[in-house]
């Protein structure tokens, strides 16, 4: 807010600096051909002198301002969008596609960023700069050409509103366009690997390039707007504007209440007045583009989340309640649970798990098995019911505090794109090479990472695809060993291995679950073979 106001108040000074300049120009006119004040020639030089350095420096000043302000409100923005996308959680997945918020945090940041600093800032101060210079003009050359030239000053905020009000439309779908392009780019360069194998990249790609001609389109009709801006403006109201305002002061001039110096600097001076329609042609595609950002980024950030962090307040909450040393670690107490409308996936179930017990979870696809897992996890809350860790109410725990209480392995373990190291310590970000090590030979990939020519700094490639299946499944349940949490969460962790791998990773999972509770969800035999006991949920 205070960069704005700098920003406004340098487009007043700059006006101001200009006028005064155009204003003693007009009485230097009026002094050389004698029509004029009888003023010293050094003062008036001087005064044009400082006029021209006051309006250079506000001019070099404010796009300074306003890129540094862009920088700033960028990383603000997109943290606060970035902010929103772990606040909204996994469930944001199945609305939202990941190319599409990749848009909205660059792009559309940037662009929203743009239309603040370098156009409403700017364009706020060019609006009201002039009714400062109406002043000037009235005040030090004549009261009824400026008195006369304001009547016409309404009809730029009106134009302006009309033009804004024309191309909205276009603008936002021009954004929206660019959203969709954007996330069928990523879904094609992900699953590049599908479609060769399936012959379909040649099919895809020609889809790319009609989604791509689309959000042309947009981007031509909305520069097509900002040339028709630029040609009503020069051609129309600009010239009329400048052509009424010479007709007046030669009216003046003729009835004898002004010299023509005088005149000059009204008609010099009238040429400020048209400045923020000046701005407006030169900066549209950037304001309109910047608006239909601006909303994008403000209907995301709107969305509410599916769970709502309890830890948000104080440092209280954020620590939240101890855990019991005598509960149960883990306690599902008729617990329903349906997505959106639709039918219950859960109903009036419930689940007890002591510490240090090994329970399997088993029942059909879709009867809400990795649903509990997301409810443990706290990416999902019930409609009814209680869940409690360790005696706890979930309700009660921060986010943080809750998923830190259990280590998860998933039927994919994502791999972020850098080196091993830099995986593993995403489960203990303190951890040296000895404790990666420690991990690694939990998960039974300690030889196969001491093999490797770079060890621990060999890269796993996007997505871990330098790595086999079961390779990286290991490397997740290594991560998990990292997390040192009590409770180990199984979500169908062998499901997308052959069964040479099964047995490495199930092996690997006795290793890391000794003294933890570990729930386990799964369809294959093997995996809930060592359970204590097996719980099933029902169709």
């Amino acid at each position: 807010m205070v960069r704005r106001v700098l920003i406004i108040s340098l487009g007043w000074i700059q006006a101001l600096a200009l006028a005064t300049l155009y204003i003693c120009v007009g009485r230097a006119v009026g002094w050389v051909d004698g029509s004029g004040l009888n003023c010293p020639d050094l003062w008036l030089l001087l005064a044009m002198v400082a006029s021209v350095l006051v309006a250079g420096l506000a001019a070099g000043l404010g796009p300074r301002l306003a890129a540094g302000g862009q920088a700033a409100d960028e990383s603000a923005e997109r943290g606060r969008v970035l902010g929103q996308v772990f606040a909204l959680g996994a469930a944001e997945r199945s609305r939202e596609r990941a190319g599409a918020i990749v848009s909205t945090a660059t792009d559309g940041v940037e662009r929203a960023a743009a239309y603040r600093n370098t156009f409403l800032g700017p364009m706020i101060g060019s609006m009201t700069a002039p009714l400062l210079v109406l002043l000037m003009m009235g005040a030090l050359v004549d009261w009824v050409v400026a008195g006369l030239t304001a009547v016409a000053l309404p009809v730029i905020p009106v134009a302006l509103g009309g033009f804004q009000a024309a191309f909205a439309g276009v603008s936002r779908r021009y954004r929206e366009n660019g959203r969709v392009f954007a996330a069928k780019f990523l879904d094609a360069i992900q699953g590049l690997p599908t479609l060769r194998l399936i012959n379909a990249d040649r099919l895809h790609g020609r889809s790319l390039a009609a989604a791509a001609e689309e959000l042309r389109r947009h981007v031509m009709r909305l520069l097509a707007g900002n040339q028709l801006m630029l040609f009503v403006v020069d051609s129309l109201f600009s010239l009329a504007f400048i052509a009424a305002v010479a007709g007046l002061s030669l009216w003046r001039i003729a009835e004898g209440a002004i010299n023509p110096g005088e005149g000059l600097a009204l008609v010099l001076c009238g040429t400020l007045l048209l400045d923020p329609l000046d701005r407006i042609g030169q900066f549209f595609y950037i304001g309109m583009g910047g608006i239909a950002s601006a909303k994008e980024i403000k209907t995301f950030l709107a969305e509410e989340p599916a769970v709502v962090d309890p830890g948000s307040g104080g440092v209280t909450a954020r620590q939240g309640p101890e855990w019991s040393t005598t509960a149960p670690a883990v306690e599902l107490d008729r617990v329903d649970f349906a997505y959106g409308s639709g039918p219950a996936v859960l109903a009036d179930f419930s689940l007890t798990v002591q510490p240090g017990e090994h329970v399997a979870i088993i029942g059909p696809s879709g009867a809400g098995k990795t649903t509990i897992a997301e409810i443990l996890q706290g990416n999902l809350r019930p409609d009814a019911g209680r869940v409690r860790l360790f005696g706890v109410d979930v309700m009660d725990l921060p986010l943080g505090r809750q998923r830190a209480g259990m280590a998860v392995v998933a039927q994919h373990s994502y791999l972020f794109t850098g080196s091993l190291r830099d995986n593993l310590l995403v489960g203990d970000q303190g951890a040296d090479d000895d404790r990666l090590f420690q991990a690694l030979a939990a998960a039974d990939l300690a030889d196969f990472v001491a093999g490797l020519p770079l060890g621990l700094d060999t890269a796993v490639g996007e997505r871990g695809l330098a790595l086999s299946g079961g390779q990286t499944q290991r490397l997740g349940i290594a991560r998990a060993f990292l997390a040192d949490a009590p409770i180990l969460v199984l979500d169908e962790p062998t499901a997308h291995v052959d069964l040479a791998a099964e047995r490495a990773i199930l092996a690997s999972l006795e290793t890391i679950g000794e003294g933890k509770t570990v729930i386990a969800i799964s369809h294959r035999r093997a995996t809930i073979a060592h359970a204590d006991r097996v719980a099933e949920v029902a169709a």
